[in-house]
């Protein structure tokens, strides 16, 4: 296959010191394969300090409305207006903010723009960017269009107006890619649905040899706050004292308990480490019914099971790696209990059967678009 030029539209912000998501894995190997990769921030604004101060400051200064180049092939920019659309738990809010949705899609700046009207392949991930698929069709319409879809929009809170542009926009899409065969199911008819499980870095875990802990100290890793059950996590602390829980990517507001260890956002080569080296993992998510296929896309369960650690998370989830210790969701625990059998528990290496690179998910991906 010769060099293709896509652009990724996407929430997700591609800079060193924040989260990385399945989207910036497998953006960056599509550029280590060769090709020209435009990976495009979309749904902030300067609204954004008031919530996201840190992380709109550090766009400013590095992508503002232009591309700057991240690796080889790989160049990363940030649409930043006076304002943008944004979800909100508000159902008064929402429905004052369709206008604004439908007029933020409608047009793009010329830095974006006319990378568009070049491309063989023009990416969009599930939430705000959703919205502006009619207007990448205008401009290329020769383009080949690939949802990457990693959520149910209602179930992380989308307005509305955003939920109805995708049920809009789906049948129009060339792929709609899933990471979990539940997540296809439930998505609004009409869409080429293909699956295509998520992937991990084996190379970060890898040379991550050097523990973060104190000797002979107990952890336990908590990483991403979607759906985070705090009031799980505390009852676990409150049982085990002596265990050290450390969270990542979590938001924590109030007091903390003295064995909690709440670190905000860090980039994933500093949490590889954390993760690699700790007694067992946190699942613990607040999920319905419809919410569980979260676990067939959840990138911490496949880290976790790569570093064979157990993993405490509810019985609702289900996953079957073998390295479950599990809990009842809403019901009563002994969470001492539960957490001795996560430290008793051994760790093997047929916890990460089966699970696959980047390279590979990257290429999966590519071929639903560009067969070979």
């Amino acid at each position: 296959m010769r060099p293709k030029t896509i652009v990724v539209l996407t929430s997700h912000v591609f800079l060193d010191g924040f989260r990385k998501a399945s989207v910036h894995f497998v953006s960056a190997r599509w550029a280590a394969a060769g090709h020209r990769v435009f990976f495009t921030t979309l749904g902030h604004s300067r609204l954004s300090r008031f919530k996201q101060k840190a992380r709109l400051e550090a766009l400013s200064r590095a992508q503002d409305n232009r591309y700057a180049e991240v690796a080889p092939g790989l160049h990363a920019g940030a649409y930043l207006p006076p304002v943008h659309a944004f979800s909100t738990g508000n159902r008064l809010v929402n429905a004052l903010a369709a206008p604004l949705f439908s007029a933020y899609g409608r047009w793009l700046p010329a830095f974006v723009a006319d990378r568009i009207r070049a491309a063989d392949v023009v990416v969009i991930e599930s939430g705000t960017p959703v919205v502006f698929l009619p207007l990448v069709r205008r401009l290329n319409p020769q383009a080949k269009t690939l949802y990457f879809c990693r959520d149910l929009l209602a179930s992380i809170g989308a307005a509305p107006s955003l939920v109805r542009a995708e049920r809009r926009a789906i049948a129009r899409f060339d792929s709609v890619c899933v990471p979990s065969e539940r997540l296809g199911a439930m998505l609004p008819p009409g869409g080429r649905v293909h699956f295509v499980p998520q992937g991990i870095d084996t190379g970060i875990f890898d040379r991550a040899s050097a523990s973060p802990y104190p000797p002979e100290s107990r952890n336990a890793i908590a990483v991403g706050d979607m759906l985070f059950d705090r009031d799980a996590v505390e009852r676990m602390a409150e049982a085990a004292p002596e265990i050290a829980f450390h969270l990542f990517g979590i938001r924590w507001a109030g007091d903390v308990l003295p064995n909690v260890r709440v670190h905000g956002e860090r980039s994933f080569e500093d949490m590889a480490a954390y993760i690699r080296h700790a007694d067992f993992g946190l699942a613990p998510y607040r999920v319905a019914r419809d919410e569980v296929y979260l676990a067939e896309s959840s990138l911490k369960l496949l880290q976790y099971a790569y570093c064979r650690l157990p993993v405490v998370l509810p019985d609702i989830i289900p996953v079957s790696r073998g390295n479950e210790v599990t809990y009842r969701l809403g019901g009563e625990n002994d969470w001492r209990a539960i957490l001795d059998r996560a430290l008793a528990m051994p760790h093997r290496d047929a916890y990460h059967e089966d699970i696959l690179t980047w390279e590979e998910v990257a290429r999966r991906t590519l071929a639903t678009v560009l067969p070979s």
